[in-house]
């Protein structure tokens, strides 16, 4: 595509950093749409129905390109453009291959009939010679693309055959199956190269990387993996995320740096396959996504969903986004690995009339003393943060308008206190008012450069969903650090719980999880505890969104993890998260609590009327006195007649 045809279709399909806006949606299909391949041109895409037909689009006007290619005498299963652009294959659920002229729309010879079940893929040699195809006859085939003559059957599957895929040299073919196999064949003598068992469920979907050392795979399990091609070990971690089966796996074909993957969970995803790690957030469908495929260039995505719609996005800043984090990430990661420094509050200015009252021994621990001296790691966070005392205190006994009214008078007596404006920028993020939260944080900034001054920056920023110069903010908030490794897990902590806040839900959780791999065991705790909280929140979200049964499952879900992490390590609790309370407000010490109460009252509302009781009967043996009392009054009104009813039929 030129430069000139990428601006127009940037126009019609605009982006945030990071986050596509929205996509056109192109209608024309009459049932869903199962397959769809780009052209070369990187202008048009080609996609098949099961409503038994072939439709060519035009990407930049967002509209069909003449007539249909009608020919399948039931729902076509898979599409495949040749390399040369001039000739589509597909195959379809009346188990033949049609192989098309493009220009015309006519079949190029009848009906290739070889098979005896749904033809599920379909795909051109890299000369465009060949065809494979495989079914769900267990059956593997290779055509001769000039002459529609049958060349080599590949037999050894003992499931159906849902994706073939030749090597980038042509010499090796690749078969996913619902045997959970992918077996690579000799493509001259029909020799098995190599078997891999891979997934827990189908294989549905296998792709090279354009140097043929690796094969892709994506799986009814709802898993990525990557696979050696020569010996068929797993290569690093699969890459995790979907929550209902993948159906479709596409590659970008100039240098394999990603892939997009369609799943029965109404999103398309990208994954960098240096680092298994999702890119960017999820691309939302309004329904069931069977397909998708991403243009030469990288920059767009054409997706096809279960209610015949197809829909194109324009990826390219979310991939550049998401190579700028991956840098990020592995700067920080140098970061990591460096020899511990002399202590950071031996650097760092400090304004000791800023300092919470206590003990301010300035001897620096190290991180395995970190769990027998909680009580200094709170001091020295508070310290090398320099949070004001105000603010430290807002949580526990003042209001938050209350205080952002004593830092405003703070500073109307001392207007170049780089502190106190930080300070003000956490208090009014809190509030959710993020354009004088992100005013006071350049305002610090501009006085006197500091780590608290960039964090509160980028929190700020993160509530505008600025996500990019939020992750900026956050690379110069490490300057501060000074390689110190305990304050960089928590800045580290920080940073995913702001991307959370900007509904970054499931990088968010990824950064926790990967930190808390990174982590010795015993420095896991803050990560723990940081992965519970944002778990937890993800079930409020769908409580208050009306979604009462997701809800209560995922509280049910968080409850080990909360009674593990908080609720028996309650003595650790305060001395060493409450920089949480403090930068994002969040309420640990009642936690266990509320995720009880409302996962009882989810359970309720979603007429679980059981496991509504169950879970009541479970929060009144661990509470103590107080906190029943307390669920006593949680528990009136309505609430305590449906409760009622519950424990009735229960008894019954």
């Amino acid at each position: 595509m030129s430069r000139a045809s990428f601006d127009a279709a940037r126009d019609v399909y605009p982006t945030l950093r990071g986050r596509p806006a929205g996509a056109r949606m192109m209608r024309g299909h009459t049932k869903s749409v199962w397959a769809c391949a780009f052209f070369k041109d990187g202008r048009r895409v080609v996609t098949g129905s099961q409503d038994g037909t072939l439709r060519m689009w035009d990407v930049q006007k967002g509209a069909l390109i003449g007539g249909t290619f009608k020919g399948h005498q039931g729902g076509v299963q898979a599409v495949a453009v040749s390399p040369d652009d001039r000739r589509i294959t597909s195959g379809g659920r009346d188990n033949t291959i049609i192989v098309w002229d493009v220009e015309s729309k006519h079949m190029v010879f009848g009906r290739l009939v070889k098979h005896t079940g749904w033809v599920n893929s379909v795909c051109f040699s890299p000369d465009g010679k060949r065809i494979a195809s495989g079914s769900a006859d267990e059956m593997v085939a290779i055509w001769d693309a000039e002459t529609g003559a049958t060349l080599t059957i590949l037999e050894g599957h003992r499931d159906r055959v849902l994706s073939v895929t030749f090597s980038p040299d042509g010499l090796k073919l690749a078969s996913g199956s619902a045997d959970r196999t992918i077996r690579v064949w000799h493509t001259v003598n029909a020799e098995l190269l190599l078997k891999i068992n891979t997934h827990e469920h189908w294989v549905e979907s296998v792709v090279w990387l354009p140097d043929g050392r690796q094969l892709i795979s994506a799986s009814f399990d709802k898993t990525i993996k990557f696979w050696n091609s020569s010996n068929g070990n797993q290569i690093g971690q699969a890459c995790t995320g979907h929550t209902e089966p993948i159906y479709s796996l596409t590659i970008i074909s100039s240098n394999g740096s990603f892939i997009a993957t369609a799943s029965d969970d109404k999103t398309v995803r990208l994954w960098s396959t240096s680092t298994h790690q999702q890119i960017g957030t999820a691309l939302p469908h309004t329904d069931l996504v069977h397909c998708a495929t991403i243009s030469p260039n990288g920059e767009l995505l054409v997706s096809g969903d279960y209610g015949g719609k197809v829909w194109l996005w324009v990826i390219k800043d979310m991939l550049e986004q998401g190579k700028a984090e991956e840098r990020i990430t592995e700067d920080e990661e140098a970061r990591r690995r460096q020899p511990l420094s002399p202590s950071v509050t031996q650097l760092l200015h400090h304004d000791d009339n800023d300092r919470p009252a206590g003990n301010h021994d300035s001897t620096s621990h190290h991180p395995s003393e970190i769990h027998e001296a909680s009580g200094n790691d709170q001091h020295s966070l508070f310290d090398i943060l320099t949070v004001n005392t105000t603010v430290h205190d807002a949580s526990t006994s003042v209001g938050l308008r209350t205080t952002e009214d004593l830092l405003t008078q703070e500073i109307a007596t001392d207007v170049n206190n780089y502190v106190l404006y930080a300070n003000r920028s956490l208090v009014r993020a809190q509030n959710s008012e993020w354009d004088p939260a992100l005013q006071d944080a350049v305002e610090s900034i501009t006085i006197q450069p500091s780590l608290l001054g960039y964090i509160s920056k980028a929190i700020a920023l993160c509530g505008n969903e600025q996500l990019g110069d939020a992750m900026e903010a956050f690379d110069f908030a490490f300057i501060f650090l000074n390689r110190d490794p305990i304050t960089i897990d928590f800045l580290l902590l920080i940073k995913a719980i702001a991307l959370f806040n900007a509904s970054r839900h499931d990088e968010a959780i990824r950064r926790v999880q990967g930190l808390a791999n990174a982590c010795q065991p015993m420095d896991r705790l803050p990560c723990s505890v940081v992965n519970s909280y944002l778990h937890v929140q993800l079930a409020i979200t769908a409580f208050e969104g009306g979604r009462y049964s997701e809800a209560a499952d995922r509280f049910n879900d968080s409850i080990p993890s909360i009674t593990g992490d908080l609720f028996s390590r309650r003595a650790l609790l305060e001395p060493r998260l409450k920089i949480f309370t403090v930068l994002f407000g969040w309420d640990l010490d009642s936690l266990w609590q509320t995720v009880n109460q409302r996962r009882c009252e989810a359970f309720l509302r979603a007429d679980r009327l059981i496991e509504a009781v169950e879970s009541h009967q479970y929060m009144m043996r661990m509470f103590d006195e107080d906190a029943k009392s307390s669920c006593l009054e949680w528990s009136t009104g309505d609430l305590q007649t449906r409760l009622h009813y519950a424990m009735c039929r229960k008894g019954r």
